[in-house]
């Protein structure tokens, strides 16, 4: 049967959506969740000199997707709220470590390339923001299984023209415990990213399927950089001398603010018991840097109240040497 000439289609009819019912869309710079299944051939001694057998391999439900930071524009596809339930699902566990999940929703054209993820976790969350750029955010998934199916094209309401949140918006500062008394103030951060690793890995039992039988986080690992204009001594000396001390308690406040209320709600997190690594340095003909890295202890509990990456969102003022 022929099938005419193969027609071609532009990856910005498609869409990316997560939650209950589609609630959430992310209006993404790229996606690539899919699955795949590798074809292994094995190396018998079969008196022949091309393989005769194959095997399959389980089926793998995983990727990516990148987006910008977007402002509320009073839509449901607003990036405001699905910055903040997309870092939600990549921290909230419940009392026996287990990790939230959600269905995404592909699509990648109008011809039968419309899939659902069920059992997707966010494995991966990422916020970075540069000088002069926008603030991106990411996440790696791990899901279940791939099903085809129609899916509903996103309404006006969910595409008002909206502002996408630039490094101007972003807040950042490095406190002492009590909040209060800053150590590092914005001005001297030229980049800042964060990731939040969940390690999860997928389980299979003989269940009759090639897909997991369930997928679980192991620890979390709360890691990042930040870039320095020139080299902050304050910084430096903290990093110095983590010898001289038994424990830490300093905290970062990381996200972005908004600057009217029209834009809705504003994406703020505050990280606890931060560890400072020594500055890297290197001498060239352009401007002096230094990069810091650093790791988050949050400590967190297995009730979801006193988890500290969860009740440290959005609950916290304008940071110490922040504008408003």
């Amino acid at each position: 049967m022929a099938f005419g000439s193969p027609p071609a289609f532009m990856g910005y009819v498609g869409f990316v959506r997560f939650g209950p019912s589609d609630t959430d869309l992310v209006r993404a710079t790229s996606a690539d969740i899919r699955l795949s299944q590798e074809i292994i051939k094995p190396d018998l001694i079969d008196s022949r000199f091309d393989r005769t057998t194959y095997q399959l391999g389980p089926k793998i439900v995983e990727g990516s997707a990148e987006f910008p930071a977007i402002f509320d524009s009073g839509g449901t596809g607003s990036s405001n709220d699905v910055a903040e339930k997309l870092y939600r699902l990549a921290c909230q566990r419940d009392a026996s470590g287990k990790i939230g999940s959600t269905e995404i929703a592909v699509k990648y054209t109008s011809q039968s390339a419309s899939f659902r993820f069920p059992g997707c976790i966010v494995n991966n969350w990422r916020f970075a923001v540069a000088q002069s750029d926008v603030i991106n955010i990411g996440i790696d998934v791990i899901g279940i299984d791939r099903v085809s199916t129609d899916l509903t094209e996103p309404g006006d309401d969910e595409f008002k023209t909206t502002r996408i949140v630039t490094w101007n918006d972003a807040v950042f500062s490095i406190d002492e415990a009590d909040g209060t008394t800053s150590v590092v103030s914005s001005e001297y951060i030229r980049n800042f990213d964060i990731e939040i690793a969940n390690d999860a890995e997928r389980f299979y039992t003989l269940n009759g399927k090639l897909s997991p039988q369930d997928i679980a986080p192991r620890k979390r690992d709360v890691t990042g950089s930040l870039t320095i204009m020139g080299r902050h001594p304050s910084l430096s000396s903290i990093a110095e001398d983590n010898e001289n001390r038994c424990t830490e308690d300093r905290t970062m406040v990381f996200g972005y603010n908004i600057s009217a209320p029209s834009c809705g709600t504003g994406f703020k997190v505050r990280l606890k018991d931060l560890v400072f690594e020594i500055e890297e340095m290197s001498l060239t003909n352009d401007l002096f840097e230094t990069t810091v890295n650093y790791t988050s202890f949050p400590g967190g509990r297995l009730l979801l109240a006193e988890d500290p990456l969860i009740s440290g969102v959005n609950s916290v003022g304008t940071p110490v040497g922040i504008i408003s």
